[in-house]
Parts: C-alpha cells; structure tokens; sequence
C-alpha cells in the first residue's frame, strides 16, 4: 500500500482541491492506494501549519511514500528523499482525485 499526501483547506475527501504548499492548508488529505485502486482516504488537521519544514516529521511518522502539490520551493526534497518519500507537482488548485489518477498514469512531474 501506498500512502499518497495532499495539502488541502476543505473537508471533501479526495474532491478537495489541492492547496499550493503545507504552510497555507488547515488539512492533510490522505489516499491510501492499493495497486491502482484508492484503498481509503482520510483526512487530518495539518499538525504543522505555516511550516514545510516539519512535513519531514510528518511523513516518516505516518509513513507517507509520495506528497503531491503544486509549490514545491520550500519543500526539504532531499530529506525527504532519504526518508522514502517522494515528491510530485500537481496542477494549480486540481482536485485530489484528478492528481490521483495522474500519479497512476504516470503524468505528474516528479520533483528530485
């Protein structure tokens, strides 16, 4: 299973749209993939708010493989990648689901 994170401000599931950065979302929306089925999806307040830096934390704590946004300046790549966890760029404002189906069929640009 693949856990898949997103940046979002609204409580719609994976019909959320994808905020720009951690530091501007009020919630993380979370879809669990299974292959190239969504196996589940939740949502938690962001722990961390106004900072990407503490996303580092986040990820290994709740074993996140991929973050999936569209402002990736200020993201710490690197740690990350040594963490596991890899980086992709969405479109402005695109939907959860929409970045999903993306990530599956390989569209999104991966960050390194």
């Amino acid at each position: 299973m693949l856990r898949v994170v997103f940046p979002t401000n609204q409580l719609m599931s994976y019909i959320s749209p994808i905020e720009s950065t951690f530091e501007k979302s009020n919630y993380l929306t979370i879809v669990d993939l299974n292959g190239q089925n969504i196996f589940d999806v939740e949502i938690i307040k962001n722990p961390h708010p106004h900072s990407n830096e503490d996303i580092l934390k986040e990820c290994k704590d709740k074993h996140f493989g991929v973050l999936i946004l569209s402002d990736t300046k200020d993201i710490p790549i690197k740690e990350l990648k040594k963490n596991g966890t890899s980086v992709f760029k969405s479109k402005d404002k695109e939907i959860v689901l929409d970045a999903v189906h993306d990530f599956i069929q390989d569209k999104l640009e991966k960050v390194s």
